[in-house]
């Protein structure tokens, strides 16, 4: 195989999925962590993962598992904020065809369950400073001095990626705002009455809003409350609190959008600032034996509910060819290089795709005045349960792995 001993930098998702498949490999592989409790690693809100998904973490052994710890989603239901069905996705007989499921689940839920896969492999309060490779191996440099030799380097540190920056000698483009910011939270709130299980609610609104939500369990209920910069410009956060704000700008939105503000905590509510990654800004996601992953490589709006997705394949897409047939010839880690290429090309197409797709959507969440949002609920109510099921599925479903 390329490679004998690899060092992944960031236990987040796609560092875990490709420390796990180098090491049901047989790779010797560790990830270093700069955050110091394990706890720091399970937060979060809720996600999606859709079908393709699963397919990925079946080549894991994964697939069940983290069946096990989330809600079946059987619909994909579109409405306006006064309450119109716009479209319906039926889900389930996807999932039949497909032969997997799309579910959501707590972002903790997923991490605890690759941690616990990753077992010993994972190094916490390691704080990454650089690297320097060569034809035989890259070093890896940590704050406290210590260092340590490897076949490839992985870096799986997010959109702020200190991996990508130094692979970049510092200087890089930073990531594009989107102009909105999800609001997301996971409510208690139990009531099949309220939030029945089994529907992903995607709501779309006049100036500048969406909200999105799904019931996880019994007495959960995970949402994302999407706000424009236009329309967050009006919020008076030195006043109130996070939940009033919200409760406010979304008081005459329909039921159960209210109650289900209502019933979180202001300080489970967490303001991310939505950022992507242009294809066309964004260069190659690798050099000799350092390659990046997830949103080092190619953070995405949340608009296909694909970032956790797309880092899982990138993790099992890199590890499979880094556990492979050597690509060269002279022994030991000669075909890092040549797999990391295979990597790219393999990944690159489908992604761009999905990074597109996802900022296009985006697009429409931010129209505003009454006229521009009744034509895009006009578009949405035409084609959205036709065409762009369509669309999303093939796109999905488009894979190489």
């Amino acid at each position: 195989m390329p490679v004998r001993k690899a060092v992944v930098i960031g236990a987040g998702i796609g560092g875990l999925t490709t420390a796990i498949g180098l090491r049901q490999a047989g790779v010797d592989v560790t990830v270093y962590e700069r955050r110091t409790e394990p706890g720091r690693l399970l937060t979060g809100g809720g996600f999606m993962l859709w079908h393709n998904v699963f397919v990925a973490l079946r080549r894991l052994g994964l697939d069940d598992a983290v069946d096990k710890v989330s809600a079946r989603i059987d619909f994909h239901e579109f409405r306006s904020d006064r309450g119109r069905r716009l479209a319906r996705w039926a889900i389930a007989p996807e999932s039949r065809r497909i032969g997997a499921p799309a579910v959501a689940l707590r972002r903790s839920s997923l991490n605890q369950l690759l941690l616990q896969e990753a077992g010993d492999a994972v190094v916490l309060g390691a704080r990454f400073t650089g690297f320097e490779q060569d034809a035989d191996g890259v070093t890896v440099h940590f704050a406290d001095g210590s260092r340590e030799r490897a076949d490839v380097l992985v870096g799986a540190d997010g959109i702020r990626s200190s991996v990508r920056s130094s692979l970049r000698h510092g200087h890089d483009m930073a990531p594009r705002y989107a102009g909105y910011t999800a609001w997301q939270a996971i409510a208690d709130l139990p009531g099949e009455d309220v939030v029945p299980s089994g529907t992903f609610f995607n709501l779309w609104g006049r100036g500048g809003l969406r909200f999105l939500y799904c019931r996880l369990s019994e007495s959960e209920v995970y949402w994302d409350a999407i706000t424009s910069d236009r329309a967050s410009a009006a919020f008076d956060m030195y006043r109130k609190d996070k939940r009033a704000v919200l409760c406010e700008t979304y008081r005459d939105w329909p039921e159960p959008v209210r109650r289900v503000l209502a019933a979180t905590r202001d300080e489970a509510i967490l303001p991310i600032d939505i950022c992507d990654r242009p294809p066309a800004r964004d260069p190659a996601w690798g050099h000799g034996r350092v390659v990046l992953v997830g949103d080092a490589a190619h953070p995405m709006t949340l608009n296909l509910s694909q970032g956790a997705g797309q880092a899982i394949e990138d993790g099992v897409v890199l590890s499979g060819l880094l556990s492979g047939p050597p690509a060269g010839e002279a022994g030991a880690g000669s075909g890092v290089p040549a797999a990391i290429a295979a990597y790219e090309q393999v990944r690159r197409r489908r992604v761009d795709a999905m990074v597109r797709g996802a900022y296009r959507i985006g697009e429409l969440g931010k129209l505003r005045g009454s006229l521009a949002c009744q034509a895009r609920d006009a578009f949405m109510w035409a084609f959205f349960g036709t065409f762009a099921k369509k669309g999303t599925y093939r796109l999905m479903m488009n894979f190489d792995y």
